[in-house]
Order: C-alpha cells, then structure tokens, then sequence
C-alpha cells in the first residue's frame, strides 16, 4: 500500500467524524430540547392541577362560613333550603351536608331517620377538618365523592373538580395526592391510583416508565402535590417538529 493510500485511508475516520458529528449533535440538541418541552409542559399542567384545587377549597371554605351563620334548628326544611340555596352559588360544591363529628344527619335534600356514621377520615387537621376520600354514602348514593369536613358543616365534592383542567393531549393523565397521608384524592379518568401511587415515593420529579413521561409538582400552600403523565409519543412528536421547524 503507498504512503498516498495509506494517509487517504487513515484519513477517512476522520472525514466521516466531521460529516456526521454535526448530524448527530443537531439531533441530540433537538431531543434536548423536546425533552425540556414536554417536561415544562408537564410542569405547568401540574400547577394548573394544583390552582383548581386551591379554588375548589376555598369554595370549601366559603361555603364552612356561609351555612355556620345559620342560627335556627338544624335538619328542618328551612335549614335543608338555607343550605340548598348556599351551595347553588358555588360551582363546584355538590352537596352541603350537617354533621356532628362523623355522624352525618342531613344534607339540603335528604334527611336519613337515623343519620349515617361515617368511616375514620382519611385526612385530618386540627382544630375541626376532616377529609374523606371516594366515599359512597347515602347523600350521594352510587357515587364515590370527597367529604370536606369543617366543624358541622361538610362539603360534598366531585373527586374530578380537584384537578380537571382543559388539554388538547388525549393521552394526558394526572392525579392529586396529600403529601401526608401519600392517598390520591384526585384522578382523572384514565389514571389509576395502582400506577399513579409507587410515583410518590420517588425522589425525580421526572421520571419515564411504561412507554410514559411523568412529572411531579408540589403545593406551596399546603400539603398536597400533582403527578402529570403523557404518552412518550408527545415527545417524539415534538422532537420531530424540532427537526423539520427548527
């Protein structure tokens, strides 16, 4: 072999380094960057998943203070209507029920003969709060909703209205949890708690499993964060968009 073959041949590493390294960096870059898309668009789906259940407890709190001014007889018709006309003004509180601890005696519309009793809460803080999640109970019989509970008064609130916001992702699904007792109070309808909870335990606040991208944003208000998941196909398609439109 000449010297002439010889240096073409060991030059050819070399050209095809720099023809391809420029390729491939490109494409690197571009992942980067749909990763760091999708991550921020999880992130700020999440915190709009926190907002709404913010307003949903203040709406909560609202109406504590609304139905406590009331000072006739309890779980007579004018009490039932006072109650029903407190809760038509708020979007989304379902159902007011009076309570005397966890003994539940009358709602705006029903009124059991003997009340029901109530399982242990699932969440409680002093002095007067106490949380029950997707509990099915005469006041809503076939329905699993979240009992809010302050003092004598307990809100009624669909689990759905904690975090349902508007997306044009058909693949997106998230939940909300209380950072205390580690339950979810809040899961969109194609998230499972069974594959949602073994997220909370991890330290990433991203993380990709099962052919999905999750993210994991926490309350700094109060004790409660989301987990926002997407298809890995989002990410794909944005780091295809990033390759043809720069």
């Amino acid at each position: 072999m000449s010297h002439r073959a010889r240096h073409q041949l060991l030059a050819l590493p070399g050209i095809i380094f720099l023809v391809l390294f420029p390729i491939i960096l490109s494409l690197w870059i571009a992942f980067l960057w749909a990763k760091s898309e999708v991550n921020n668009q999880l992130r700020t789906f999440a915190q709009l998943a926190l907002d709404k259940s913010e307003l949903v407890i203040r709406q909560a709190d609202l109406v504590s203070d609304a139905a406590e001014r009331y000072q006739g007889q309890v779980c007579t018709p004018a009490h039932q209507k006072r109650m029903l006309n407190i809760i038509r003004g708020y979007l989304y509180i379902n159902e007011l029920i009076y309570a005397r601890d966890n003994h539940f005696l009358c709602s705006s519309l029903i009124a059991p003969v003997n009340g029901y009793t109530i399982a242990p809460a699932d969440y409680k803080r002093e002095p007067n709060v106490s949380i029950y999640y997707y509990r099915d109970t005469p006041f809503s019989s076939g329905y699993k909703m979240t009992y809010m509970q302050r003092g004598n008064y307990v809100a009624v609130i669909n689990p759905l209205f904690w975090s349902e916001v508007m997306s044009d992702d058909p693949t997106l699904q998230w939940g909300v949890y209380d950072t205390v007792t580690k339950t979810f109070f809040s899961l969109s309808k194609e998230a499972s708690a069974a594959t949602f909870s073994p997220l909370i335990h991890l330290k990433d606040l991203t993380v990709q499993r099962n052919g999905y991208l999750y993210a994991t944003v926490y309350s700094t208000k109060r004790p409660i964060a989301a987990i926002v998941a997407t298809s890995y196909q989002r990410l794909i398609t944005h780091f295809y968009n990033h390759l043809i439109f720069g």
